[in-house]
């Protein structure tokens, strides 16, 4: 209440004691009580002599906290209606202000549009020691002309006294002004007082204090049902609508942007069909998201289902219209609303084509209403003519139709003009200067999209008239900025009323959302979800200021949009920021277009090339101006891209893996080949490429072995402890790891803290530690090949007949599973970490079986010959497979394809902890001792050790002589 309470003025006697007080209803207007003036002015209170003309003094006692001492003003009477008794006369004077204008603060309280019998109030009046003081009450109902009675048992901390005359009874949620104070109690208890309300004020200076009627024109919104009797100048056109909808189930109704289509549709065919004796039930829709769902939310209202329509009646309309189509829906509808016929109107039936296989059946749908004799639902749809001319040549039922029934929205004719323009200001009793009305509709005509400037302007017009003026005058149009030039003006006043920070804010909403990203006269409809939470901040503002306007869609969701096209084209300021954005908007089109491409289910709609590289840099330029979906597109599209360029490298790095293959087998040099090889391998780590760089190695009579003189690879090689071929087996346990002299020979797997003990006739005890006694393992039959982990936690014994056991070994032994082997074993592995095992068999397969499913059989890879000894990599993904030939080839376990073949001496092998080498073991050959080889498993490893042996890379000259032209590397 603090702007309400910097309106109240206050009157003194000459002597300087208050005598009452009055409201400042608009920058120069105050009214308050004539026995007030009296007593201002040290006349009898009750004189009825005219005061008009008079000068009193006022001050306005709440802005004393503003200055030293409260503001003093100086006004005129000019308004009189004498007092007679508390109860008899009007007892109302009005003053203009003279001399200054109203203080800086006083900010008027305008006067309530029509009266109010009841609700709570605020009275102002003098306190004690204070500037005043408020006073809460109760309206009560009038009663005697001019009389309001004012309850005050509200227990306030004050009552209302006799200098209380002339207050503002004021309502303090609206801020209005619902009358003033004439008569106070003059007992403490006498909580009675009594009000002239806002119709005896108006009464006393109806050319100051009488409301202005509302504006008739509707600005840049469409006319709606309600509006009917503000709609002129259309009879001739909505005739010929009604003879349509009579003639045929489907009515196209096309004309230009801002022609005025929905408000034809809705101002005038539906209220003269609604006058007529044919029982009718309207619904309207916007197709948006797409049609189904706004037919399905339509039709649930027209049957009675209230707003916001919940998700399964949308889900079940959707699902009857699917099955039955348009027409049976519609006959569902009138049979549960008892109506005679349905209008479905379809408004701004452009957004509806979006190429989908759903609407394309909706649109046929909607054709089939014409098929019908007399078509009990009938569609009218709005559209632009633009959207006509691509939905006119559609293939199909729905395009024949559309040719056909059409009705085009023509301009109107000067006489229909000039009844627009001037009928709906008769209907306020003010009229249009003659002069202007042919002027304004001499512009229009021939102008279609030009009707919501036209509204636009009287409205701003309208806005512009003052109290006691009945004409819209060339000084308001003028004043305004004429035709075209008032919405820009309008326009630009409320952009320039806003902080820098919030007009870009407006830029970015208009720019990035607001219009259509291939069309700049088209307004698109933009969701909440889309903004961010600043962003609809300033919509929602620019919808208060009638520049945009919100609505909820069918789902639910809070959408805003400009309030009409006419805009886009009538702003300049929008204009010059379409110009400045015109690359962004030109890439934005393309972006649109291809995502539309895509959406339609066009695989070939990708970005590429230049398209691609101007996404990324706007995404990086511009970040907070790129829509959601368009982030999603453009990095799909980057990942696809990238896909591609993957794809193709592959395939040329095949290409040229194929072609230096080719040329190493034909080369007669063994360098050069060893190097073509090597060139081959660093391009591709196929099992035949690194076979053959070994076999160039071979053919230098060198070996990609290297024997190694020094020590580092103990432990791996301590792993091939844990296993017991069938070999070894027949050699019996070895001297080394058996048990002090006089005990039982035996091999010892595992480590210290758990340790497996197999004798020589295959029987097995687990121990842990070296002072516990164990536990056997029972076995049908002898154990010929062991193997276990490091910590020996998985133990995988074969027998002699032919069985194949796991165990899994905690503070006991537990049997996991046992399967039995085709033919006999010769040696068996177990991954690190216990999940696989491996098992070399007589029929020249090597099995690798599930741990955890049971031993289930993974893989089964051909190895031909005795198989001396299996190793799985660290990782497990990759098992090493050696012959009694010497060859070990490892297999990569994920392919079940062979990684690489080589040449290893016969005895144990090993992977090295990093997986990059095969480590074996060996007899000396004057059996002083064993000899430690590694072979280079890793591609880079092996072409490191080849170009060393070769000693340097292929010339230019070689590679052009050998392959061709050496490929450019980035």
């Amino acid at each position: 209440m603090e702007a309400s309470g910097a309106a109240v003025v206050r009157f003194r006697a000459p002597g300087g004691g208050i005598v009452g007080h009055g409201v400042l209803v608009d920058d120069e207007h105050v009214v308050t009580c004539a026995h007030v003036v009296n007593a201002a002015l040290d006349r009898p209170l009750r004189s009825t002599d005219d005061a008009r003309g008079q000068i009193v003094r006022m001050e306005f006692p709440l802005l004393a906290q503003l200055t030293a001492l409260a503001p003093e003003r100086r006004a005129r009477v000019d308004a009189w209606e004498g007092p007679g008794t508390a109860f008899d006369g009007l007892d109302v004077a009005g003053l203009t202000l003279v001399g200054e204008p109203r203080p800086i603060g006083a900010i008027p309280v305008p006067l309530a549009p029509e009266g109010c019998t009841e609700g709570d109030v605020l009275l102002f009046g003098p306190v004690e020691g204070r500037p005043g003081g408020w006073v809460s009450a109760q309206l009560r109902p009038i009663v005697k002309q001019y009389r309001q009675q004012i309850d005050q048992r509200a227990q306030g901390a004050h009552m209302a006294q006799p200098r209380y005359s002339g207050t503002p009874v004021l309502d303090p949620k609206a801020e209005r002004v619902l009358g003033i104070l004439v008569a106070a109690a003059t007992a403490r208890d006498d909580a009675d007082v009594y009000a002239i309300p806002v119709p005896g004020l108006v009464a006393a200076w109806p050319t100051a204090f009488a409301p202005l009627p509302a504006s008739p024109y509707k600005g840049l919104e469409a006319f709606g049902r309600d509006d009917a009797h503000l709609f002129f100048g259309r009879d001739a056109m909505t005739e010929d609508l009604v003879a349509a909808v009579d003639a045929s189930g489907l009515v196209p109704v096309v004309g230009a942007s801002g022609a005025g289509k929905s408000s034809l549709v809705q101002a005038g065919l539906i209220p003269r069909l609604a006058a007529g004796r044919t029982d009718w039930r309207f619904v309207t829709v916007r197709p948006r998201p797409h049609l189904a769902a706004a037919l399905a939310a339509g039709f649930a209202r027209a049957a009675g289902v209230l707003d916001p329509v919940p998700l399964s009646e949308m889900e079940a309309w959707q699902s009857r219209i699917d099955s039955l189509g348009i027409a049976a829906a519609g006959d569902l509808v009138l049979a549960a609303t008892g109506a005679e016929r349905l209008l479905l109107v379809i408004d701004q039936f452009e957004e509806a084509v979006d190429g989908s296989p759903a609407t394309r059946e909706l649109l046929d749908q909607l054709a089939k209403l014409v098929e019908r004799e007399r078509s009990d639902t009938v569609a009218v749809l709005t559209l632009r003519e633009d959207a006509f001319g691509r939905l006119f040549v559609l293939p199909g039922r729905f395009g024949e139709v559309l040719r056909r029934t059409a009705v085009a929205l023509r301009g109107m004719e000067p006489g229909e003009l000039s009844q627009a323009i001037l009928q709906p200001a008769q209907l306020r009793g003010l009229t249009v200067h003659n002069r202007l009305v042919r002027k304004l509709a001499s512009l229009v005509e021939g102008r279609p999209g030009a009707l919501p400037l036209l509204e636009f302007t009287l409205d701003r017009m309208w806005a512009t008239l003052q109290r006691g003026q009945d004409t819209l005058s060339f000084e308001a149009y003028a004043e305004i900025g004429e035709l075209d030039g008032a919405l820009a003006e309008y326009a630009d006043g409320v952009l320039a009323a806003l902080t820098p920070e919030e007009r870009s804010l407006v830029r970015r909403l208009f720019l990035s959302h607001l219009i259509a990203p291939d069309q700049p006269d088209v307004r698109r409809v933009a969701t909440r979800s889309e903004l961010r939470p600043a962003e609809w901040a300033i919509a929602v503002r620019l919808a208060n200021e009638r520049l945009l306007t919100t609505n909820r869609s069918d789902e639910g969701e809070e959408t805003v949009e400009v309030v009409h096209e006419a805009l886009l084209g009538a702003w300049g300021t929008l204009a010059s920021w379409l110009k400045e954005e015109e690359p962004f908007r030109n890439w934005r089109r393309m972006l649109a277009y291809a995502m539309r491409r895509h959406d339609a289910g066009d695989e070939s709609a990708v970005l590429t090339g230049p398209l691609l590289a101007d996404s990324e840099r706007w995404l990086e330029e511009r970040p907070s101006d790129i829509t959601v979906n368009e982030r999603r597109f453009i990095n799909a599209n980057r990942e696809h891209q990238d896909h591609e360029e993957r794809r193709y490298r592959t395939l040329f790095e095949d290409s040229l893996v194929r072609m230096l293959t080719l040329a190493a087998q034909r080369a007669d040099d063994a360098r050069i080949a060893l190097l073509l090889a090597v060139e081959a391998l660093e391009r591709s780590a196929e099992p035949a490429v690194d076979l053959l760089v070994r076999s160039c190695l071979r053919q230098m009579g060198l070996s990609e072995r290297e024997v190694l003189q020094e020590a580092g690879y103990e432990n791996d090689l301590r792993r091939t402890a844990n296993r017991i071929r069938l070999r070894e087996w027949a050699a019996g346990p070895p001297r080394r790891w058996s048990s002090p002299p006089g005990s039982t020979r035996h091999w010892a797997l595992g480590d210290e803290d758990t340790s497996v003990l197999i004798d020589a006739r295959g029987r097995v005890r687990v121990r842990w530690g070296a002072a516990d006694g164990g536990v056997d393992v029972p076995l049908g039959a002898p154990a010929v090949i062991a193997a276990c982990t490091d910590a020996a936690t998985a133990l995988c014994l074969g027998t002699e007949a032919g069985e194949l056991h796991l165990y899994q070994i905690t503070d006991s032994v537990e049997e996991m599973w046992q399967v039995s082997l085709p033919y006999a074993a010769t040696c068996v592995a177990v991954d690190g970490q216990g999940s696989k095992v491996a098992v070399s068999c007589d029929d020249g397969v090597t099995r690798v079986l599930s741990a955890q499913a049971g031993g289930h059989e993974v893989l089964a890879l051909p190895s031909p010959g005795f198989i001396e000894d299996l190793d799985f990599a660290p990782d497990g993904l990759a098992l090493a497979v050696q012959t009694a030939g010497g060859r070990t080839t490892v297999w990569d376990l994920t392919s079940g394809k062979r990684r690489c073949d080589a040449d290893a001496p016969v005895g144990h092998v090993a992977f090295s902890a990093d997986g990059e080498y095969l480590v074996s073991e060996a007899p000396r050959r004057d059996n002083s001792g064993t000899v430690v080889f590694r072979l280079p498993l890793h591609a880079a490893r092996l072409a490191a050790l080849a170009r060393q042996v070769a000693g340097g890379d292929l010339t230019d000259d070689e590679w052009e002589r050998h392959v061709g032209v050496r490929p450019v590397t980035t």
